[in-house]
C-alpha cells in the first residue's frame, strides 16, 4: 500500500541508503583530499628539515611521524568506507528482494481479482442459458418466440454492463437474437458455425459445462475486445437436455482489461510513473496493460518454473509475476499478473 506521503516503504528505505552512499562518497574525496594535502605539507616538513641539516633533524622525526600517520589515516578511511559500502550494497539487495516480494504479491491480487471476476462470467451463461425465453426461440423460432428472446437479452444486458452484447445462435450457426442492437446488423449477418466458442459450447456435454474463449478482437464488434463465453442452450432448459443451439455472452474485455490493470494496484503517483501493469494469457501473450503500445505483444518471463517470483531484467528493471491458482472450479486458463518497475 502507498504511504501517507506518496513513497512506498521500499522506495522510503532506498532512498536513505542512497542519501547515506552519497555522503559517504563525498565524506570519502573531503578525507583523501585532506590526507594528500597532510602528506604533501609532512613531505615538504621533511625537505626543509634536511635543508637545516643538524638544526632541523628533531623537526625531521616530527615531520615524518606525521606523514606516517597522514597514511594512517588514509588507510584507516579507505578500510572503513570500504566496509560500509559493503553494508550498504547489502541494504540494497535486501531492499531488492522487499521490492520484489511486494510486486509478486501485487500482481497475485490483480490477476486473482480478475480471474474471480471472470468465474462469475462463468455462472452468468450457464444459468442464463436456461431462460425458458431462449430455448423456446431455438425449439420454435416464431417471430412471437424471437421477440421474446431478444427482449430477455436486452433486460440482461441493460443492467449487466460488464457485456458488450449476448448473442443467440441455432444449431445451424445462424445468430437468431441478440442483446445490443448497435452490433445487431453485424451479428445477423455472420455464420457462427466457424467461430470456436460456438463449436465448442456446442460439443459440451451438459449445462453444467461451459467454453472460455481467448481474449481476442471481434468480429460483430468491429474488432473490439472481448472475452466470450458460451455454452448449450437445451430443450427445456433441462441440464442434461439436447443441444438446441448456443448462448455467447461477450465480456467487454476493452473497457474491463484497462480499468482493472489501470486502477486496481495501489501505486503512489512517483511509483506509477516507472511502472507498467499487464496480464498475461496462457500463451504469454499481453492481453491487458497500462501501455497500450504492448497490447497483444509476446512477453518473455524468466519463471525458472516456478508459478510467482521476481527477477531483474536486461533493462535492469524489476520483473515481478504472478500465475493465477484458479477460483473454485475456473483454472483462470493460465493468466498471469506482471508488474515491471523501472
Amino acid at each position: 500500500m502507498a504511504s501517507n506521503n506518496g513513497a512506498t516503504a521500499p522506495d522510503g528505505v532506498r532512498a536513505v541508503i542512497e542519501q547515506i552512499s552519497d555522503d559517504l562518497e563525498r565524506y570519502g574525496a573531503a578525507n583523501r583530499q585532506v590526507a594528500t594535502q597532510t602528506k604533501l605539507l609532512a613531505l615538504n616538513a621533511v625537505i626543509e628539515a634536511a635543508r637545516a641539516g643538524e638544526a632541523g633533524r628533531s623537526f625531521s622525526v616530527v615531520a615524518h611521524e606525521v606523514q606516517r600517520l597522514a597514511e594512517l589515516q588514509a588507510e584507516t578511511a579507505a578500510t572503513f568506507q570500504r566496509d560500509l559500502l559493503l553494508r550498504i550494497e547489502e541494504s540494497r539487495s535486501r531492499v531488492g528482494m522487499l521490492e520484489g516480494a511486494r510486486l509478486i504479491d501485487l500482481a497475485e491480487a490483480l490477476v486473482q481479482l480478475i480471474v474471480r471476476n471472470l468465474y462469475e462470467r462463468t455462472a452468468d451463461v450457464r444459468w442464463w442459458a436456461t431462460d425458458a425465453a431462449l430455448w423456446r426461440a431455438l425449439a420454435e423460432p416464431t417471430p412471437e418466440h424471437l421477440a421474446h428472446a431478444t427482449e430477455r437479452l436486452a433486460i440482461i444486458h441493460r443492467y449487466y454492463t460488464v457485456y458488450s452484447d449476448l448473442v443467440l445462435v441455432d444449431a445451424a450457426g445462424r445468430a437468431l437474437a441478440n442483446a445490443n442492437p448497435v452490433y445487431r446488423p453485424k451479428v445477423m449477418g455472420l455464420d457462427y458455425e466457424t467461430a470456436v466458442w460456438f463449436r465448442e459450447a456446442m460439443a459440451t456435454r451438459g449445462g453444467d459445462q461451459y467454453v472460455a474463449a481467448e481474449v481476442r478482437r471481434s468480429r460483430s464488434q468491429s474488432g473490439r475486445q472481448v472475452l466470450i463465453y458460451g455454452t448449450a442452450v437445451r430443450t427445456g432448459g433441462d441440464t442434461n437436455g439436447a443441444a438446441l443451439g448456443a448462448l455467447g455472452v461477450y465480456f467487454d474485455w476493452e473497457a474491463q482489461g484497462a480499468t482493472i490493470v489501470a486502477n486496481e494496484i495501489a501505486l503512489s503517483p512517483a511509483e506509477r510513473a516507472r511502472t507498467t501493469v499487464m496480464l498475461l494469457d496462457g500463451q504469454s501473450r499481453v492481453i491487458a496493460s497500462t501501455n497500450p503500445a504492448l497490447l497483444f505483444q509476446p512477453f518473455h518471463l524468466e519463471t525458472g518454473g516456478q508459478l510467482r517470483g521476481s527477477h531483474v531484467g536486461a533493462d535492469g528493471a524489476l520483473i515481478a509475476f504472478a500465475r493465477t491458482h484458479g477460483y473454485q472450479e475456473y483454472d483462470g486458463m493460465g493468466w498471469t499478473g506482471v508488474v515491471v518497475q523501472r
